[in-house]
């Protein structure tokens, strides 16, 4: 007998929130054998941040009579604790929508479900725990004993911190908790009472200067990991007795390794502090489980490699999951990595996800880099009446005139301009090179034979064209050019503009006379031809005060009065690559 194949299979991710599940994303099966069902989801469940979980099993089918389904059930019921099974019929179009999900919570029914399709998920509480481990591993010298030693040593540190006396201190706030009890909150509250104790102010996290203004629900909380050494009666796991300490003298080979825990705890407002404890033990143990499988896979001889965590968002939510990479390796090197883990999530082959520039920048981090990052989030004006607004996709840094303790006033522009550019592609994943200086952006012309070689260290202006040629020899991407003989013509750019942020979202280039701007998005109406930039400015002479910024309109919405009638304009629209 043929066997039956399951055109797609996986399993659901989500949170669960009073109101139901809410489903993130799905992770792809390549093997639809019920036998490794329970495999496939270990390995998946090691890359989901605390409060992700594995929320249910999807697949399409083409049939929707009770038994089909009946059936399904029955082979991964007693392998999925929560026996959630949803069904997607394959309609004509091809298309997902509300109309082709059922679901089967039971070995005899099929429901039609209440369904809400949405881009973001519900807002989040992340609670991030940051601590090194240092582990010894004995070495026999037999044939894998360093990879049998290192999975023994760290299924014993997953049993420690699945004990009772692992406990969270949330940083700022006199809270405490763990798998079985609560300090400083009661078994009632909810996660988003724990903002309002937390006395640590991350509304301003860049210079001083940088406001959020996103709800505080979006904010990082912080905990630290301890140990209770502290016994009283009624509370011991046993006897009461002294500590009996026993020492073995005896010679042997060991490696030493530090494992640099960095895990997130990701929970709805409305869940219960009393789950926070089980969702971290939960994710720190996976995130030890995962650094153990990279260990392992990486590890030559007696050697073993540093590994380090990184967190992505791959979907519109803010929800995240976490994957382990050896340090010392390439993009290149660890390509085949990321066409798993695109494949494992259902991601697109032609667009970075989990590259480490695409890493989630937390408040610390855009601190540490230096720069504003995206300040056109912050702007409040509301979108032109039957307009439709297309941005700029993913992050940024502004770049402007005397930054980097560089004088460039009056001239340096379009050099500014094409430093954001770079940013885009760096914070996309795109590229790990550093933003060019003014002079290595003139070397780069010369070396492309655009310009003379006194042209290096002069304060010369360059145009549209010399951008596209930089950014093609500095980080090898492609531009398309666009042009209006007139200022009055770019009207006519909208729909193209659109088209440009809505496919490539790339931040464009465009310069016109002797002054050169960053346009972020546009603002279209389809039926009058209306159209409003979203323009940064690199003009602005200013510290990095993004209230200055704003208020004075140097990241802000322009209309047609901005541009010069008279002025012929050039575009460097940089064009995404087909990568990974």
């Amino acid at each position: 007998m043929a066997k039956e194949i399951c055109p797609f299979f996986g399993v659901l991710l989500g949170q669960e929130t009073k109101a139901g599940w809410h489903i993130t994303g799905c992770c792809h099966f390549i093997d639809p054998s019920p036998e490794k069902f329970t495999a496939q989801k270990e390995s998946v469940s090691q890359y989901l941040s605390g409060g992700l979980q594995i929320s249910g099993i999807f697949l399409e089918t083409h049939s929707l009579l009770e038994k089909d389904i009946a059936n399904t059930v029955s082979k991964y019921s007693n392998r999925h604790q929560n026996g959630l099974v949803i069904c997607v019929r394959q309609n004509k179009d091809n298309k997902f929508s509300e109309d082709n999900i059922f679901l089967s919570t039971d070995l005899n029914h099929v429901q039609k479900p209440t369904v809400s399709i949405t881009e973001d998920g519900p807002p989040l509480i992340t609670v991030r725990l940051r601590h090194s481990v240092t582990l010894s591993v004995r070495v026999d010298g037999k044939k894998g004993s360093l990879k049998n030693g290192l999975s023994s040593v760290i299924e014993n540190l997953c049993n420690t911190l699945s004990a009772a006396s692992t406990v969270y201190r949330l940083q700022d706030t006199p809270v405490v908790f763990s798998r079985t009890s609560l300090v400083g909150v009661t078994s009632e509250d909810v996660c988003s009472s724990l903002l309002d104790l937390s006395n640590a102010d991350q509304d301003e996290f860049v210079r001083g200067k940088q406001k959020q203004s996103k709800s505080k629900i979006e904010r990082t909380l912080h905990c630290d990991l301890l140990q209770n050494i502290t016994v009283t009666d009624g509370t011991s796991e046993g006897p009461l007795c002294a500590p009996i300490i026993q020492h073995n003298l005896e010679k042997f080979k060991a490696v030493k390794l530090t494992l640099p825990i960095d895990v997130c705890c990701q929970v709805h407002p409305d869940a219960m502090v009393t789950t926070l404890g089980e969702y971290m033990t939960t994710a720190i143990c996976n995130q030890l489980r995962a650094m153990r499988d990279c260990f392992i896979k990486n590890t030559e001889g007696d050697t073993l490699p540093n590994v380090q965590s990184f967190h992505f968002q791959p979907w519109k939510s803010s929800a995240m999951i976490t994957v382990i990479y050896p340090e010392g390796k390439t993009e290149e090197e660890l390509e085949s990595r990321r066409r798993e883990l695109h494949s494992l999530f259902c991601m697109s082959m032609s667009r970075p996800v989990f590259r480490r520039g695409n890493a989630f920048l937390f408040p610390e981090n855009i601190i540490q880099y230096g720069y504003l990052i995206n300040p056109h989030q912050y702007i409040t004006t509301q979108s032109m009446k039957g307009g439709t607004q297309y941005l700029v996709q993913g992050l940024y840094s502004y770049h402007h005139y005397m930054q980097d303790r560089f004088d460039d006033n009056m001239w340096g522009c379009a050099y500014r301009s094409l430093q954001t550019l770079v940013s885009w592609f760096q914070l996309q994943g795109y590229t790990n090179k550093p933003i060019p200086t003014h002079r290595e952006i003139q070397q780069a012309l010369v070396d492309v034979g655009d310009k003379e070689p006194k042209f290096v260290g002069s304060r010369q202006w360059i145009g549209s064209m010399e951008v596209s040629y930089c950014l093609d020899h500095i980080i090898g991407i492609t531009s398309r050019i666009a042009f209006v003989s007139e200022g009055s013509e770019l009207v006519t750019k909208g729909r193209e503009l659109a088209q440009h942020f809505e496919v490539q979202g790339t931040p464009v280039m465009i310069g016109g006379g002797v002054l050169a701007h960053t346009i972020l998005g546009v603002d279209f109406n389809e039926v009058t031809g209306d159209v409003k930039f979203l323009i940064l400015d690199p003009h602005y002479t200013g510290a990095e005060d993004l209230k200055v910024i704003l208020d004075k309109g140097w990241c802000g919405w322009k209309g047609m009065e901005f541009w010069d009638k008279t002025a012929h304009y050039n575009m460097c629209l940089p064009q995404r690559p087909v990568v990974i």
